[in-house]
């Protein structure tokens, strides 16, 4: 039995983080934390827990509590935290000195940069630097096998999450043109903005509309632009001596409740086909249970992956100077739930490899219909 507790259980990834691991036979969750809730019993703040004759009975009628790293530490394996950036690595050194062992899996952005100085330069200085270069970046389908002997993971943010994956095969098999800017389109639901009360999404204020949002400043851009400079750093040796990629990313909030559907524009190397990419994207993922090339791009979108850890992604080319001079351009589509694959299932995938188990042990493989 896998013993778990969330810290900030009361966010949207931290609820979904509940629902996903109730039904998993080898888990229990021991502490939820919530310093507005605490003391409140899960199914009396979200009635979907609610049971008359519950087979979980502990569920049912398990309470928030305040943090508390000698309960934590003393009643868990694993402990996921679900903080706003800057909370998770004030806590997590206290879990440590209490049980040295216990697997960390941090959903906020803490631990997510190599760098730390990036980190500051966007979110203020970093309360455990000593601790950050134990974290292994958490993109499963990509970074398994380091993820598979990590004590301490970085879950990747939901829009990096749904760019990476497209980009980053291509960019480790050389594929990419950075004399051409990576140009990144993310439109995404409204709980990417998380359970806070905000003016701007208010049911009137987001319903019948979109908009473009930290065009430049949005945090989650060198996160994005990290991945992928690591990347390129560890192409083939013809990228040597090339310019570091060039990265423009545009948030969009969309009126739906989840997914993000990210549309990203590249320049090939000459010489590549559309049978080259897909053989690429193919033997990439061969080994994930969630990433799934299509055929069509209009099929690529939000509706077929929302309530999974699934990621739909397509492409069309376009050839350049009739296909000879020089490389195509190409357009990437894919479609992630912000909450499942760009949060809480991931995590879950994380915790699954970090335990050695199957990655889509106990994780949903197919969103409802319809």
């Amino acid at each position: 039995m896998i013993r778990v507790s969330i810290v900030g259980a009361s966010g949207y990834s931290g609820v979904y983080l509940i629902q996903a691991l109730s039904s998993r036979p080898d888990v229990s969750i021991s502490v939820i934390t919530s310093n507005s809730n605490a003391g409140k019993k899960l199914s009396d703040f979200f009635p979907l827990f609610a049971k008359t004759t519950p087979k979980n009975p502990l569920l049912s009628e398990i309470k928030f509590s305040l943090f508390d790293e000698d309960l934590i530490g003393g009643s868990s394996d694993a402990v996921f935290f679900c903080l706003p950036h800057n909370e998770s690595s004030k806590l997590i050194p206290a879990v440590l000195k209490k049980n040295k062992d216990v697997k960390i899996i941090d959903v906020g952005a803490d631990f997510r940069f190599d760098d730390v100085s990036v980190y500051e330069r966007h979110y203020g200085k970093h309360n455990a630097p000593e601790l950050n270069g134990g974290f292994v970046y958490g993109l499963s389908d990509v970074f398994y096998d380091k993820i598979e002997n990590s004590q301490f993971i970085a879950n990747p943010g939901c829009y990096p999450t749904g760019a990476l994956l497209p980009i980053l095969p291509l960019v480790f098999k050389g594929c990419v043109d950075f004399s051409f800017p990576v140009i990144i389109d993310s439109m995404s639901g409204i709980s990417g903005a998380g359970r806070g009360l905000k003016l701007q999404n208010l049911f009137c204020e987001i319903e019948n509309s979109a908009k473009a949002y930290n065009v430049w400043t949005h945090r989650h851009l060198p996160e994005i632009k990290e991945k992928i400079e690591k990347a390129f750093l560890d192409s083939p040796p013809h990228q040597t001596g090339k310019l570091m990629p060039d990265v423009i990313f545009t948030p969009h909030v969309i009126p739906v409740s989840r997914g993000i559907l990210t549309t990203v524009y590249l320049k090939l190397n000459k010489g590549l086909s559309k049978e080259n990419i897909t053989a690429i994207y193919k033997n990439f993922y061969c080994g994930s249970p969630f990433v799934s090339i299509l055929n069509n791009i209009e099929d690529c979108n939000i509706k077929n992956v929302i309530y999974t850890n699934n990621c739909h992604i397509a492409f069309e080319m376009r050839e350049e100077n009739g296909g000879g001079s020089c490389g195509s351009m190409i357009k990437i589509v894919s479609a992630i739930d912000n909450l499942g694959k760009g949060a809480s299932l991931q995590a879950i995938q994380n915790m699954n490899l970090m335990f050695g188990l199957e990655p889509d042990f106990g994780i949903p493989q197919y969103s409802p219909y319809p």
